[in-house]
């Protein structure tokens, strides 16, 4: 609705900060030619918004004018009462807890919402950690990107990959990214390009007394999804059709981390179950298989018969 529509880009303005038509566009789902109609409204029903021209330009409010169209529903207000992640104000070394942000909140909001509110936070709990809680001391990286991140600086890195490669680079820290329990950094490299690093694998970083400019149309969680998506698609695939046991079939189900099953097929007379399963590699679907022993048979592709049964049997030399 185009009311609903004005009411957004408003409240996308109040920020202070100047919108161009396309970005308002990307995010309303409408046309350019639509935004600038809206513009128009806008104008016409005395809401001071006006146009700063060139590469840099586009929409801003006039200052200082707010509309009071940022008060919040009480859906919205309790919203702000899921409870964070300690590990990330602890990671970010914020020097705040939850408890101290929910007790602020409490006094901004009316009564009639505050035990809503409180009943949300005993509720709730959010973990970041993993189920083994052993003590990790925070990546002294972690401190240097946040700064970097904060003021725009470049940073030298020393970075080790997975493959064990290590490779020095100078780069534009363009954001923070909590996954699980991992922290990553999205940077700039030298030719532009955009690359994800994993904090813990920062060998060594240092701040450079050097700036850039952050990318206007640059938004992080957009990025991240898009990044996250083409990298699953780029992940190899292995396919294999397999009859497992009722039992086998549950700890399958279970341990999705490691294997992807699709596609359930006939159930056989002794209660086993036709599965197709998705490993990364070959080498990965061998050794989840022999570790399921007589639970798990292969039914194709056939040449994989050999790979798991040549495996077995270097384990029972292993224990000759």
């Amino acid at each position: 609705m185009k009311a609903e529509r004005l009411i957004n880009i408003l409240l996308l303005l109040q920020h202070g900060e100047i919108v161009s038509t396309r970005e308002l566009s990307k995010e309303l789902e409408v046309s350019e030619r639509t935004v600038h109609r809206d513009m128009e409204s806008l104008s016409a029903a005395g809401i001071p918004v006006y146009a700063e021209r060139g590469q840099a330009g586009g929409w801003r409010l006039v200052d200082n004018w707010k509309q009071r169209l940022s008060w919040l529903k009480e859906e919205e207000m309790l919203s702000l009462f899921l409870p964070h992640a300690e590990k990330i104000i602890n990671d970010l070394n914020m020097g705040i807890s939850s408890k101290q942000i929910k007790d602020k909140l409490l006094l901004s909001i009316p009564e009639e919402s505050r035990q809503h509110a409180v009943k949300l936070w005993e509720r709730v709990h959010v973990d970041m950690g993993t189920w083994r809680t052993a003590a990790i001391e925070m990546n002294p990286a972690m401190e240097v990107m946040k700064e970097a991140v904060m003021n725009n600086q470049k940073v030298n890195i020393i970075y080790k990959k997975a493959d064990g490669e290590i490779r020095e680079s100078v780069v534009n820290p363009l954001g923070l990214v909590a996954k699980s329990s991992n922290w990553y950094v999205v940077a700039m490299n030298k030719q532009d390009e955009f690359r994800s690093y994993k904090i813990t694998r920062i060998v060594k970083c240092e701040l450079i007394h050097e700036y850039f400019n952050r990318p206007r149309d640059f938004k992080l969680s957009v990025h991240w999804e898009e990044s996250k998506k083409q990298f699953m698609q780029s992940l190899p695939e292995f396919r294999v059709k397999v009859d497992v046991s009722p039992f086998a079939r549950e700890r399958i189900r279970f341990t999705g981390r490691f294997v992807q099953p699709v596609n359930d097929g006939k159930v056989t007379e002794n209660g086993w179950t036709e599965l197709e399963l998705i490993f990364n590699t070959e080498d990965e679907a061998v050794n989840f298989i022999v570790g399921f022993g007589n639970q798990v048979k292969i039914l194709s592709p056939l040449e994989l018969i050999d790979k798991v049964t040549g495996r077995a049997r270097e384990i029972i030399d292993l224990y000759r």
